[in-house]
């Protein structure tokens, strides 16, 4: 049995890295799905099997920089083999019909890694330990996330994505000053996977 020893110790196991989108392709047998090819700063860029068509069009998805679990076990759709997932926010489980695509809130290289200034554990990551992590998106106000304090470095935008461990929220950011956002409106407490 996984005993948490530390706060934020089933966050700490993912690897969340920026990516930027080089190629934007159909799934040649999913009508809903993408075939993105995503730099993380690698020798080669990641192919990434995504469901996101549907709220994405190719424009909005070309060299677009996101978020992206780097270390999830590969995993097949329909025959194309994805190397990691992107991460998202969504709110349609709370009456929204809004899905939004995590964002950095400055420019920074391809590979950088999200993990809130903490030292990551370096291992494999199945689904199973992403559902354990708690990632929420929301507007701070007056230092606080869904009721929560919260520390947003200076300039960071209101609405950021932050990790949530019990009473305790951390923003999502690269320790450094960037943090995750979104680029449009969506319900305060909207789940990030």
């Amino acid at each position: 049995m996984d005993a948490q020893t530390e706060p934020f110790d089933d966050f700490r196991r993912l690897e969340l890295r920026i990516g930027t989108v080089t190629a934007v392709e159909d799934h040649p047998e999913a009508e809903k799905l993408y075939i993105l090819k995503v730099d993380v700063g690698e020798e080669e860029p990641r192919t990434v099997v995504t469901n996101i068509k549907s709220f994405y069009p190719y424009d909005k998805m070309m060299g677009r920089k996101l978020l992206l679990v780097a270390n999830l076990k590969p995993a097949n759709f329909r025959g194309v083999k994805s190397f990691g997932m992107l991460m998202a926010a969504e709110d349609l489980e709370m009456g929204g019909s809004t899905l939004l695509l995590l964002d950095p809130s400055v420019d920074v290289p391809n590979g950088t890694l999200m993990s809130c200034g903490m030292e990551t554990k370096g291992l494999r990551c199945e689904m199973k330990h992403l559902e354990k992590v708690t990632i929420k998106v929301a507007e701070v106000k007056d230092g606080k996330f869904m009721g929560m304090d919260i520390e947003l470095p200076e300039g960071a935008p209101s609405r950021v994505a932050a990790v949530i461990d019990g009473d305790r929220a951390i923003v999502l950011g690269d320790g450094n000053g960037c943090v995750m956002t979104v680029d449009g409106d969506i319900t305060d407490g909207a789940p990030a996977l």
